[in-house]
């Protein structure tokens, strides 16, 4: 059992940010904790809709007429720094990030098991047994997915970089798998690639559960689950880590 001493900021402190700055304010945390400045953070809340790519989406043939299908739907688009392949966001999930130090690649497999074994035991706590997984035909597969009975319910990414490691995580509470597929699949139809995702591979929470579960009731379960495994103080954000979210935002930012 960990019990190390982290930061939280749950979705009530997350709720303040601007739309400027929630985009990448989990890259600025784990920025502001590998520098010193902040503590181990553990980060939860409800995301706003936005498309969000990885590092090999940058390098699509035709990214710019994807690009300009997006913003024609209204459909932000943000790239992020660690790897991994397109992913939507919208009401119908809940994101998680945990930061702490780190300067040792080699403790990359142990960062995942670690840092989101919080979110397991959150799901645990709604009734729903997890583990980590990769499912083929899911969109952005990863090794360390949260899989359930074969399915993906959250995809797990991590990024470490100038000593610190930040392991994020997308939860599907409602979001639709049917409609995040064939969005995901036209986006890649747009940009010149042809990318094919199963729907069956991807499931909500609320389906695997049986009754509806709501972006709130989420949230708290993460929050019980990482509480689980550290000892969480509840914070909020420096000034320091709202401004470089703003800078790191309109950086990401392509539609």
């Amino acid at each position: 059992m960990f019990r190390d001493r982290y930061r939280l900021v749950g979705p009530d402190g997350a709720a303040r940010l601007t739309p400027a700055e929630a985009p990448c304010i989990a890259e600025a945390v784990a920025l502001a904790v590998g520098e010193g400045v902040a503590p181990p953070t553990v980060l939860v809340r409800h995301p706003v809709r936005a498309l969000v790519l990885g590092r090999a989406d940058l390098r699509l043939p035709a990214l710019d007429r994807a690009l300009a299908w997006a913003r024609h739907r209204r459909l932000p688009v943000f790239g992020r720094p660690s790897g991994g392949r397109a992913v939507l966001v919208d009401a119908g999930c809940v994101t998680f990030a945990v930061a702490r130090p780190c300067r040792d690649l080699t403790r990359i497999h142990a960062n995942y098991l670690e840092l989101a074994a919080g979110a397991l035991a959150g799901l645990e706590s709604l009734g729903l047994q997890a583990g980590f997984g990769s499912v083929p035909g899911s969109f952005c597969e990863g090794p360390f997915d949260l899989v359930t009975s074969g399915r993906k319910v959250a995809g797990v990414a991590q990024s470490v970089s100038r000593g610190a490691a930040v392991v994020t995580g997308l939860l599907l509470v409602s979001q639709d798998p049917a409609s995040a597929v064939a969005l995901l699949e036209a986006f890649y139809r747009q940009a010149g690639a042809q990318a094919r995702f199963r729907p069956d591979a991807v499931t909500n929470l609320g389906r695997e559960l049986g009754r509806p579960v709501s972006p709130t009731e989420a949230a708290g379960a993460l929050v019980r689950g990482f509480g689980s495994r550290f000892r969480l103080e509840p914070g909020d954000f420096l000034p320091a880590e709202l401004k470089r979210a703003r800078a790191l935002a309109a950086e990401r930012r392509l539609a």
